[in-house]
């Protein structure tokens, strides 16, 4: 913490003291002078409330925190004690002072004249109830403005702080896990040109000119965090565009896409992985090929995009999202954008294919 932190925190820490003391020492003050019109009394119980406040501070900052790694219990009767003692030998020393000062009786030279008779003027009792009524809201107003500026109002700045922070921090967690995705799919994309070479340059040229569009237009939403699903179709088109190249007629690619869905928004590049999770774990280990079908459709509020494939299918679905980069990649985004209740959903049986659906809230971002 820098000096001036510092400062600016203690300066707080005193003004929140001394104002609170002032205020009841004001309402003591008022009280006092309302009932005995004995001005001198009412100041000596002003200057008191500020040595009250002294005192608290000294409590605050060298006495109570050394009992701070005593249990919970033991610390509060630690600290109760002490500060009994101190207020009770203070309060004692403020009377006797007060004795002296003012020529009235205390502890140690108690009164010892005859009975007093005190005579209330009619008038003062009539405008007591005004007078009364008035007096607390000086002080209340004090205690109030101070408390909230010195704690309230500090308490909603931090938890403001504290909440853009948290932004901030899930903005970049997203940006790491979008950018883990970019190698990844140039890695399998790559791979995949690099076996139609040998046997196809004309197509493997063609590949490279697909991924050379795919990466502009990853270079163009470098910074989207949101893009339309018109957008992210072109990109999986693109994908599968390379892959049918390679696997030719094995691969078959269906669309059903609600027309009102095409300009909703979604995070970006979050359907590419589940159309090459498609292609990578059903379609390729399978004879003969399949059919891969991507579906869009806008159901109670949400966005439902479902990928599925005719492929092999998988017996263990938790293992797809703890080792394969993309489809981890997605669930982890979508539950930092949206909750535990907007993780993908997966559904798949050996030999019967997979079907991986997410929902993407649409007051998230619609076009």
């Amino acid at each position: 913490m820098s000096a001036d932190s510092e400062g600016d925190s203690g300066r707080s820490k005193l003004l929140f003291i001394y104002g609170m003391g002032l205020a009841i020492g004001l309402q003591s003050a008022m009280m006092n002078y309302a009932l005995w019109r004995r001005l001198p009394s009412a100041l000596f119980i002003l200057v008191s409330s500020l040595i009250y406040a002294a005192l608290v501070q000294v409590l605050w900052q060298a006495v109570l925190p050394r009992f701070a790694r005593l249990p919970v219990s033991r610390r509060v009767a630690a600290q109760a004690a002490v500060s009994l003692v101190g207020f009770a030998l203070l309060s004692i020393g403020l009377m006797e002072l007060r004795g002296a000062i003012l020529s009235e009786s205390s502890l140690l030279f108690p009164y010892t004249g005859h009975d007093l008779t005190i005579t209330i003027p009619a008038e003062t009792i009539r405008r007591a109830p005004l007078v009364f009524s008035l007096i607390p809201i000086i002080p209340v107003v004090l205690i109030c403005v101070v408390g909230f500026n010195q704690h309230w109002w500090r308490i909603v700045r931090l938890r403001d702080r504290q909440q853009v922070l948290s932004e901030l921090a899930v903005s970049a967690q997203l940006a790491a896990l979008r950018a883990q995705v970019n190698p990844h799919f140039l890695f399998n994309s790559l791979n995949s040109i690099a076996q139609l070479i040998a046997t196809d340059p004309a197509k493997a040229e063609a590949c490279v000119e697909r991924l050379g569009d795919i990466y502009r237009y990853l270079l163009h939403q470098a910074h989207a965090d949101f893009v339309p699903l018109a957008d992210e179709l072109s990109v999986a088109e693109s994908y599968l565009e390379i892959e049918r190249a390679r696997f030719g007629d094995a691969l078959r690619v269906e669309e059903h896409i609600d027309a009102g869905a095409r300009g909703l928004l979604l995070p970006s590049l979050i359907l590419q992985p589940l159309v090459e999770n498609a292609v990578k774990h059903g379609i390729s280990p399978k004879i003969g090929g399949g059919r891969v079908t991507i579906e869009a459709r806008i159901d109670a509020g949400d966005l439902r995009l479902a990928v599925c494939d005719t492929g092999v299918g998988v017996r263990d679905q938790q293992a797809l999202f703890d080792n394969g980069v993309g489809l981890r990649n997605v669930r982890e985004r979508l539950l930092r954008l949206y909750g535990a209740d907007y993780a993908p959903q997966v559904v798949s049986r050996p030999g019967g294919g997979t079907t991986v659906t997410l929902r993407i809230p649409v007051a998230q971002g619609s076009a």
